[in-house]
């Protein structure tokens, strides 16, 4: 197995690893249990790892790529409808509930 993705956040992982199955790519994800001994351990042997077979290496880097370039998406963060969590504008899916109804946050009611 190959190391194609580390990040300091677990989600980012799994998105990661989701966006591979789309792709019929089997992957798993390695440390992600590990943020409890972050300080007795150097942190970066505890940061979540997307690791794929060796045959899926070079397109499985491709795919996170082009996905990391596409992400920058611009605009403003948005609102759950349903939980009202905030979520970043490269989020489709509300985080927290999976709720995909979401609206734009604003700094002030509308008139």
């Amino acid at each position: 197995m190959k190391r194609v993705y580390s990040t300091e956040i677990l989600a980012n992982a799994w998105h990661i690893r989701n966006v591979l199955e789309q792709y019929d790519i089997e992957s798993v994800i390695r440390n992600e249990n590990l943020f409890s001994v972050a300080g007795e351990v150097p942190f970066i042997e505890c940061m979540p790892e997307v690791w794929v077979k060796p045959l899926y290496y070079r397109r499985a880097k491709q795919i996170i790529a082009e996905l990391e370039s596409s992400s920058q998406a611009q605009g403003p963060d948005w609102k759950c409808s349903e939980c009202g969590e905030s979520n970043m504008i490269s989020y489709s899916v509300c985080w927290k509930c999976q709720s995909s109804d979401e609206k734009p946050m604003l700094d002030e009611e509308p008139c």
